[in-house]
């Protein structure tokens, strides 16, 4: 039985292939990054990465909102953009991995150029996983899932499936005086099909 929630995020797009992809594997990843889901190959490795700054080699240096490839390239895509917003001098340990946006209106329309760009390079219905998080910023909390599933409907893209990750431990935050928001302990695995028909 596939349940909607793990703390094993490759067990997770594993069972999204399984139900979304016929078993097949992810065929391109425009934020690869160092490659962590595919550690230990539990999760085929996709077969074209990319990042705008890649750490790996043969990982081609792309910008997700301006793709080279043709129309229609994949049949399946995974998507794990950056989701933080903070000060570009911050020295919080996520921030200096992965960098930031300066605004949660930054990061939107962020999602919404990368989200135009995907759509294109799919195929009629390709897959694309899209994975993200809420957080807070700011003192606001920035609930970022329904404003991508918005935006998905939006593009039409149909919604399949949402899987959530939960997380035993976290990265230690900045220290904080007076705690406001409930510290997040999960993330979205959201499960979308291109549909490019009107």
């Amino acid at each position: 039985m596939i349940k909607s929630i793990g703390f094993d995020q490759q067990e997770i797009i594993n069972n999204i292939l399984i139900l979304h992809n016929n078993g097949n594997s992810i065929e391109f990843d425009p934020c690869y990054n160092t490659g962590g889901f595919y550690r230990n190959n539990i999760v085929t490795s996709a077969r074209v990465k990319s990042d705008i700054n890649p750490q790996m080699p043969g990982v081609l240096k792309l910008d997700v909102r301006d793709l080279p490839f043709e129309n229609s390239a994949f049949k399946s895509i995974m998507f794990d953009p950056p989701f933080l917003v903070s000060s570009p001098n911050s020295q919080y340990k996520l921030v200096k991995k992965y960098g930031a946006f300066g605004s949660v209106e930054e990061l939107q329309e962020f999602y919404r150029q990368s989200l135009i760009s995907l759509k294109r390079v799919l195929k009629h219905g390709g897959l694309l996983i899209f994975k993200c998080q809420d957080f807070v910023h700011a003192r606001q909390q920035n609930l970022i899932l329904p404003y991508i599933y918005s935006l998905a409907r939006e593009l039409n893209f149909a919604c399949r499936d949402l899987f959530i990750l939960l997380s035993k431990t976290r990265i230690n935050a900045p220290s904080i005086k007076k705690q406001q928001h409930a510290r997040k302990y999960h993330c979205y695995f959201l499960v979308l099909k291109c549909n490019k028909r009107t």
